[in-house]
């Protein structure tokens, strides 16, 4: 390949291309026409001699090939962008709404600290928070750019969904006092036999407990499912049941005296990662790029 003679538009056009997986949207994104958009993917397919992005039902699929491609071409393209833009920030002037997707474990754990942080660093940006029901939605909505942010558990989406480690969570479990679940010398056999409740976004009757206590040949009973958690400790206040829950919202709840008590859960359950996602096409927006740097802040003290 003639480096010398390389057309660096053809850059642009490709991580267009691989952001939208639409050739008249990726065009827009660009400035070009859909027929300008078409000639530069022939070009791109002639010069590295792959189909590079393949039709499908839900839009132009890339190959593995560009795949391989879509990181080092985001890198080169920031780098340029680095050096023939002023990308300053200056948060306490900023005028602007971001929307972030959270799952309602991050916006339990995260919001408070972060729009008191946002009050006094970045007085008039304001939030907007989407709810997150499900793995696919975090990649659609950051696909789509209905979102610039997403924080949830991390998610699978390849090389155009960036992440960024937040925390880790444990398990914990509540009921109302003196539950019989819990009574000295109770033994997991007490536990899988009194009934539960399940928090599940996705809407399962069954999770990592149920996992966990068939592998030992036990099974529970699943009274109550919620796709939130926000009801939980209410309903396990003024009932027989059991939960288990992330470990900061029981104890957040727990000191709050709604009349339940935090146990450690009888069973070994491994830990969690919550992680913040981005769409790689936002990777160096200042505005983005501060508000990541700020909620990661943020995670190391919760």
């Amino acid at each position: 390949m003639d480096v010398a003679g390389f057309d660096l538009n053809l850059l642009k056009a490709f991580d267009a291309l691989y952001a939208e997986r639409h050739v008249t949207r990726a065009g827009h994104r660009i400035g070009l026409s859909q027929s300008a958009m078409s000639g530069a993917l022939t070009r791109l397919r002639e010069i590295f001699d792959d189909e590079l992005f393949v039709r499908s039902p839900t839009g132009m699929h890339p190959t593995p090939h560009a795949d391989d491609l879509a990181g080092p071409i985001s890198a080169a393209l920031r780098l340029m962008r680095g050096v023939l833009q002023d990308d300053s920030f200056d948060p306490a002037t900023a005028v602007q709404i971001v929307t972030i997707a959270m799952t309602d474990y991050a916006a339990f754990v995260l919001l408070p600290p972060l729009l008191a942080r946002l009050a006094v660093e970045a007085p008039r940006l304001d939030v907007q928070v989407r709810g997150i029901f499900g793995k696919d939605e975090v990649v659609n909505l950051l696909d789509s750019g209905e979102a610039n942010l997403a924080i949830s558990v991390p998610v699978d989406g390849s090389a155009r969904i960036l992440t960024r480690a937040l925390l880790r969570e444990s398990f914990a479990c509540i009921a109302r006092p003196g539950h019989s679940a819990f009574a000295e010398g109770a033994g997991l056999e007490a536990f899988a036999g009194a009934p539960h409740l399940l928090v599940s976004p996705e809407g399962d009757r069954a999770g990592l407990v149920d996992r966990k206590l068939a592998a030992l040949g036990l099974e529970r009973r699943v009274v109550l499912s919620l796709p939130q958690f926000l009801v939980a400790p209410f309903v396990v206040a003024e009932t027989n049941l059991i939960a288990t829950l992330a470990s900061r919202v029981a104890r957040r709840f727990a000191a709050a005296n709604l009349g339940i008590v935090v146990h450690e859960p009888p069973i070994a359950l491994s830990d969690w990662p919550l992680a913040m996602m981005w769409h790689r096409r936002v990777d160096d927006h200042p505005a983005t790029v501060w508000l990541r740097d700020c909620i990661a802040g943020i995670a190391a003290t919760v």
